[in-house]
């Protein structure tokens, strides 16, 4: 009796109700990334100081990286077996006991970068808990048409990290030493928890017969509902490839500018290019209601890779700084558009595995990037820019010839790509598909697995 009167509850509450309660959570997430930011910025100087090697940092940035994007799926998994506000909670707190692991290490009288490396591993393992199990919370507590504003107030909390985090830290710094930027990152989950453990009602997935299934039959539901339509398929394709766009300008940016600049200036500009995500966030969360996420999707991506091959064009630090502010303005529209596109299409019983797995394919694009980047710069791209053949030559005349102009040739390439791709987008139809389709049930896409897994 007491379940049936919680699912009727869930399902006639207040609209302004639970867009209240989303918005506390999303507080907490806002006071979540100042934390982790306060970290990552901290222990990446502390990493690159004391190993005076940035192929140490890199392997830092992998470590703190890379294992939530694996364990994204397994994380999905839980948060649709069980209560994605324990998923919520016992990610955030395990994850401090990853920086407890980095704390004692950078204590101590000889730290170790090993040591380090598994301490923010260890906190990127659980993160997997936290994100599948936060973005599937945003279904079970509004309605398809809160669905835009809510991801512009999320994409508002994540900007902390990009725009508050590392000025604080620098001038915390200044004054204080890593280690204190790790135990406020700690008060900030314990504050996050307290939030979740707050905001409970309508958070907790319906009881379902099929509890006892095998992991990996609800695994293989997963991949099912993600397979169900061609026009998913294709979104996780496109996103793949935005990913794997954007993943070159976090690479290129800092040694395209530090070829014209300093550090100093390096960090005003990435303050300033991030609250373009901010501007563009708050744009789309005014938004009640959109009418179409594909053509939103479509001029975020065409937008941002028009002012992303702009980047490349210029050597003027405050066109730079202009056209790298446009570029994150778009972005929001982005991830925005096609996470609703999949939204509207899984069944709310599958999104935590779903969201996991599409978050484990497009998130690789990253780490590809990182790879290919590097190699074409090092080895492709500056080594013709700084060379005299008539087409380098021709390409300076427009870019300007010398140091970190091989990486700006390549980002004008990744850019005009990723506006192509934009191009592309507007034209498919198995995109336009996903705004009308009919969406398929659990039991539809259970029944589409062998009972055998």
């Amino acid at each position: 009796m007491n379940q049936q009167n919680e699912i009727k509850n869930s399902s006639t509450r207040s609209p302004n109700k639970a867009m209240k309660k989303f918005m506390i959570l999303v507080a907490g997430q806002f006071i979540s990334s100042i934390g982790s930011g306060l970290t990552d910025f901290g222990l990446a100087i502390y990493v690159l100081t004391f190993t005076g090697s940035v192929a140490a940092t890199g392997v830092f940035s992998i470590c703190a990286f890379l294992p939530s994007i694996l364990l994204a799926p397994v994380g999905g998994v839980l948060a649709d077996r069980y209560d994605r506000r324990l998923m919520m909670i016992l990610g955030e707190l395990f994850s401090g006991l990853g920086l407890v692991i980095c704390l004692v290490s950078v204590m101590s009288a000889s730290p170790s970068i090993v040591v380090i490396c598994i301490g923010v591993g260890v906190s990127s393992i659980f993160t997997a808990l936290t994100e599948p199990a936060f973005k599937a919370t945003m279904t079970d507590l509004l309605s398809e048409e809160d669905f835009a504003r809510a991801g512009g107030m999320v994409q508002i909390a994540n900007s902390a990290k990009l725009i508050i985090s590392p000025a604080l830290a620098g001038l915390l710094l200044q004054v204080t030493t890593v280690s204190t930027l790790i135990i406020i990152d700690m008060l900030t989950f314990f504050t996050t928890v307290l939030i979740i453990a707050i905001v409970k009602n309508g958070m907790v997935i319906k009881p379902r017969s099929d509890a006892a299934r095998s992991f990996t039959r609800e695994m293989k539901a997963g991949i099912a509902a993600i397979r169900g339509k061609s026009g998913m398929m294709t979104m996780i394709v496109i996103m793949t490839i935005a990913v794997f766009c954007l993943g070159f300008v976090q690479i290129l940016s800092k040694p395209l500018v530090l070829a014209l600049a300093g550090e100093t200036e390096l960090g005003i500009l990435t303050t300033v290019i991030a609250l373009g995500m901010m501007a563009g966030s708050i744009l789309i969360s005014c938004l009640k209601q959109t009418k179409s996420y594909g053509r939103m999707l479509s001029i975020g991506l065409l937008g941002c890779g028009i002012f992303f091959a702009l980047i490349g064009v210029s050597e003027n630090l405050l066109l730079i700084a202009a056209f790298g502010f446009m570029m994150f303005v778009f972005m929001p529209a982005i991830q925005i558009g096609a996470e609703v596109l999949i939204r509207k299409n899984l069944a709310n019983e599958v999104q935590g595995r779903a969201f996991g797995l599409i978050g484990l394919i497009t998130q690789m694009g990253y780490i590809l990037a990182f790879i290919a980047s590097g190699l074409l710069s090092d080895y492709l791209f500056e080594p013709f820019m700084n060379g005299n053949s008539a087409l380098a030559m021709n390409i300076g005349a427009v870019i300007g010839a010398g140091a970190g102009r091989g990486n700006a040739l390549l980002i004008v390439i990744t850019g005009v790509a990723l506006a192509s791709v934009g191009i592309i987008v507007s034209r498919l139809k198995s995109v336009k598909s996903l705004e009308t389709e009919e969406l398929n049930t659990y039991e539809t896409v259970v029944e589409s697995c062998p009972e055998g897994l």
